[in-house]
């Protein structure tokens, strides 16, 4: 490598740079959509004041799901990352399922709370 080179890169050989911008791009979604989660998690508890507890329960729990995906995003990021660097991938399909069915989960009692 070049004394150009930045500390920590590595040649760029195959596809490995587009893979590790899609592994980027997809966390990306996994935290924009944590995010808007956890939004949706404020607003409830804040708009929906009239229902008093319930509002404030469902909110939370929307919120709790918002960092859970985030989270999830995280650990799949890194472990994507990591599997990448190593010449290797290996599709999460249990942890995927197991992730979606949770936060589904969770939304519904949300929605079951503020009602």
């Amino acid at each position: 490598m070049s004394p150009e080179t930045p500390k920590g890169a590595t040649l760029n050989t195959g596809s490995r740079a587009r893979d590790h911008l899609a592994n980027e791009r997809t966390y990306l979604a996994w935290l924009r959509t944590g995010i808007s989660m956890a939004a949706l998690g404020v607003a409830v508890a804040k708009f929906a004041s009239g229902r008093g507890l319930h509002a404030v329960a469902s909110g939370g729990i929307l919120i709790l799901a918002g960092l859970l995906i985030a989270g999830y995003g995280t650990y799949r990021y890194r472990a994507v990352g990591r599997q990448l660097d190593a010449g290797l991938y290996a599709p999460a399909r249990f942890a995927l399922v197991t992730a979606t069915t949770l936060i589904t989960l969770l939304a519904l009692i949300a929605v079951v709370v503020l009602i």
